[in-house]
């Protein structure tokens, strides 16, 4: 059965949150995430003779966050001035849940960093931007007589506030960058999981605050490594949609609340445990090996996910064996011993040999971000399957917030095409993304996910 342990850790990515509880196999589990639901526009304070000439919006998203940069031709109309701004940002100031959605923000003028500071806002008006399933997850998130949503007790909306100085009838570029994760819920009964849309969301409205409206305004949301079929964006009618996403151009807009820009990522599903798969390995070598099997239903798509195999390795660094890989725990993995990982190899033997159509792997230490890009990841990686047939993989440079319960947390590899069933699997590194600090090659978990025709009927928890 999956185990469930309370985790009291840093967020792994700034507001991005995952609570495991040490419940009992009848009651429900759930976890949530503050990221993408306050991002906004830079909003000043305190003067009214600053027009937006121009704001150019670039919104390239990943599987677990968006990388966010926004470029302002602003133009002071009078006198000298000290123009206070803000930029929207939720704080989560729970006792275990604490971190603000907005991670590495950086605002330049000119080319220039300015500094800012954390200011105090209020909440209320922003509670309408969370989607309800994650309403419904969110811990001090109460429910009143009507069935209403009242105000998030943990909740506090924060403006990163900055002055930037203009002289009389001054033109200034001001640029903002930063990294959101995405709004997320995920829940379930017992071992099974229930895991919602994400969604990413920047609130344009605010630019009314500034003299007049925007002059002109693009917007241009890019999807790199997740599938852009699988994007719808609000507000509707505004957007074209584009090879790997959306576009939107304006001209003199005065931004309102049905301005403000929701991408919304269908990629919810929800998994079932496989009671029926043996929960322990045959043998004590390979105890670090778990059996555990789950069936993961996604829209029409249905998979058996497993793990249900013997491990080795061309190496292994002290105690980080090989069979670290199948332990569904991000906080250990197999660590290489020779040349920074290039060459070296795992080799996945099947207990039961099956179809497997795709490989999951976690390519780097996915304890925290920090130790993940700290660490050699895997950048080319060749897969032999029964020795004969052979795929290729270049992974990108990305770490996933996800947990090893899910698909959310891994990089997925199709295997493709080839004859019977699979009786080993051997993963080579061909290439690998250096890490900051050391040169081992990291591996946290693979998972084997097979393919079925028609949808899975398995027995529930009772």
């Amino acid at each position: 059965m999956r185990r469930y342990e309370i985790v009291r850790t840093a967020p792994r990515v700034a507001g991005a949150f995952l609570l495991l509880s040490l419940v009992p196999l009848w009651s429900n589990w759930g976890g949530e995430s503050g990221g993408s639901v306050a991002s906004g526009t830079f909003r000043p304070f305190g003067t009214s003779q600053v027009e937006m000439r121009e704001e150019k919006l670039g919104v390239q998203l990943y599987r677990s966050s968006a990388k966010v940069r926004v470029d302002y031709v602003l133009v002071n109309t009078g006198d000298a001035v000290d123009v206070r701004a803000g930029f929207l940002c939720l704080e989560l100031a729970g006792e275990d849940h604490r971190g603000l959605e907005i991670q590495n923000y950086q605002l330049t003028a000119d080319g220039k960093p300015v500094p800012y500071r954390m200011e105090l806002g209020d909440v209320r008006h922003w509670l309408r931007l969370f989607d309800s399933d994650f309403l419904g997850m969110m811990p001090g998130v109460d429910i009143d007589a009507n069935g209403k949503h009242v105000p998030c007790r943990i909740c506090v909306l924060r403006w990163l506030a900055s002055k930037v100085h203009f002289d009389r009838a001054q033109t200034r570029r001001v640029a903002i960058q930063y990294e959101s994760p995405y709004e997320f819920s995920d829940g379930g009964y017992s071992a099974d999981g229930i895991y919602n849309d994400d969604y990413f969301r920047y609130i344009l409205s605010t630019g009314a605050a500034w003299k007049g409206p925007i002059g002109k305004g693009t917007v241009a949301i890019q999807a790199v490594s997740i599938d852009p079929k699988l994007l719808t964006v609000k507000p509707e009618g505004r957007f074209q949609r584009t090879l790997d996403g959306f576009a939107w151009a304006f001209e003199n807009l005065k931004p309102s609340v049905a301005d403000d820009i929701e991408v919304r990522m269908h990629t919810g599903f929800y998994t079932i445990h496989d009671y029926e798969h043996p929960d322990n390995p045959p043998d004590d070598s390979l105890a670090h090996v778990r059996n555990d099997g789950q069936y993961s239903f996604e829209e029409n798509n249905y998979f058996h996910e497993f793990h249900d195999y013997a491990v080795e390795a061309s190496s292994e660094k002290g105690d980080n064996f090989a069979a670290w890989v199948g332990d569904f725990d991000p906080r250990t993995a197999w660590v290489t011993d020779r040349n920074g990982g290039v060459g070296e190899s795992l080799t996945l033997t099947l207990r039961t040999p099956q179809r497997v159509d795709q490989i999951g792997i976690m390519p780097g230490y996915a304890k925290s971000k920090a130790l993940y890009f700290a660490n050699n990841r895997v950048r080319h990686l060749e897969i032999a399957v029964n020795g004969t047939h052979t795929v290729t993989a270049d992974l990108p440079d990305e770490f996933l917030a996800g947990d090893a319960w899910s698909k959310k947390g891994y990089r997925l590899i199709d295997l493709g095409d080839y004859a019977g069933p699979a009786r080993t699997i051997k993963l080579t590194v061909k290439q690998i993304y250096r890490g900051s600090a050391y040169n081992d090659l990291c591996i946290s978990e693979i998972l084997l996910r097979k393919r079925l025709k028609n949808k899975p009927n398995p027995p529930r928890a009772g």
